[in-house]
C-alpha cells in the first residue's frame, strides 16, 4: 500500500504546497492510527473509503450528468470541463447521429506546461455546471468538506508533476483518462461510456475508426521519455513505452492518431 503521508511530506520538501487531507488519507484504506474524528468519516457506512473512491464518486457524478437526457456541461474545477457534442454522418443513404464527449481542458492546467490545445468554447445553448460536493460526498463516508480538500490536494499535486515536466495519466473511472506526455494531451474515453452515450456497439465503433474520439485501451501505448508515467489518483508509478526522440513519436501512428479528442494535437481549453 502507498504511504501518502509520506510521499505528501517528502513532495512538501520541495515545494510550498501541503497536503494535509491526503496526509490522513490512503489509497487503499484508511491508515492504522488515526481518529475516525480526524478524518470526518459517518460510520453507519460498512467500510472506510479512500483518495480512488473519493475521485470515483467525482467520476460518477459527472458521467450522470453527461448521460441525461438533456447533458449539461460539467467543470472538474481545476482540471476541465466535459460536454456531450452531437455529429451525424450520411452513410449507405441514412443519417447517423452519434454522441461524442468532448473534454475541455482547464486554462490552469493549459498554462503550467504549455500545453498543446484547441480552443473551442462549450455551445452556448449548453447549461454550465460545477460538480457538486453536497451530492458526490452522498456516495462516501466522508464530509463534503473533506471529500473537496482531497481533490483539490490531488490536483495540487498533478501541477506539481506537470511544473517538474514529468507525465501523467488522470484516469476519471468509468470515463476515461486524461493522458500529458511533455505538451501533448489526450482525453481518451472508456468504450462502456461510449456505448452508454450511443446505445449502439456499431456506433462506438464507427466513433473510434474515424478517430472522433479515442479509446481509453490505447493510453499505454501512448510513450514517455520516461518510459513511466504517473497515475492518478492512484498515485502510484506506471511502465509504458519510451520515447527515444521526438521524430521517434512522430513517425507512431498510434500516438499521432491520439493525440487529442478533436482530430487535432491536444485537447480543447476552456477557463
Amino acid at each position: 500500500m502507498i504511504n501518502l503521508e509520506a510521499l505528501m511530506t517528502s513532495t512538501e520538501l520541495c515545494s510550498t504546497l501541503t497536503f494535509p487531507t491526503l496526509k490522513k488519507l490512503s489509497v487503499n484504506d484508511v491508515p492504522r492510527g488515526h481518529e475516525l474524528a480526524d478524518l470526518e468519516l459517518d460510520v453507519s457506512f460498512p467500510c472506510f473509503p479512500d483518495v480512488v473512491t473519493i475521485w470515483s464518486s467525482v467520476s460518477k457524478h459527472v458521467r450522470q450528468q453527461l448521460l441525461e437526457e438533456k447533458p449539461q456541461a460539467v467543470s472538474i474545477t481545476g482540471l476541465g470541463t466535459f460536454h456531450i457534442k452531437k455529429m451525424h454522418s450520411f452513410e449507405n443513404g441514412k443519417m447517423l447521429t452519434f454522441q461524442r464527449p468532448v473534454f475541455s481542458l482547464s486554462k490552469t492546467v493549459a498554462q503550467i506546461r504549455e500545453l498543446r490545445h484547441a480552443s473551442v468554447p462549450v455551445p452556448g445553448e449548453i447549461e454550465k455546471v460545477q460538480v457538486a460536493y453536497k451530492k458526490t460526498y452522498l456516495d462516501a463516508p466522508y464530509s463534503e468538506r473533506v471529500m473537496q480538500h482531497c481533490v483539490q490536494e490531488t490536483l495540487n499535486y498533478f501541477y506539481f508533476i506537470l511544473k517538474k515536466k514529468e507525465d501523467v495519466d488522470f484516469v476519471l473511472k468509468d470515463i476515461g483518462a486524461l493522458a500529458i506526455r511533455g505538451t501533448e494531451v489526450t482525453m481518451a474515453f472508456c468504450e462502456d461510456f461510449l456505448l452508454s452515450l450511443n446505445k449502439s456497439t456499431d456506433m462506438v465503433e464507427k466513433l473510434l475508426t474515424k478517430k472522433w474520439v479515442i479509446s481509453d485501451k490505447k493510453v499505454t501505448l501512448f510513450p514517455s521519455h520516461f518510459g513511466r508515467v504517473h497515475q492518478l489518483p492512484q498515485f502510484e508509478m506506471k511502465v509504458v513505452p519510451r520515447r527515444v526522440s521526438l521524430s521517434d513519436a512522430e513517425t507512431c501512428k498510434e500516438v499521432e492518431s491520439g493525440l487529442g479528442s478533436t482530430g487535432t494535437k491536444g485537447v480543447l481549453v476552456t477557463d
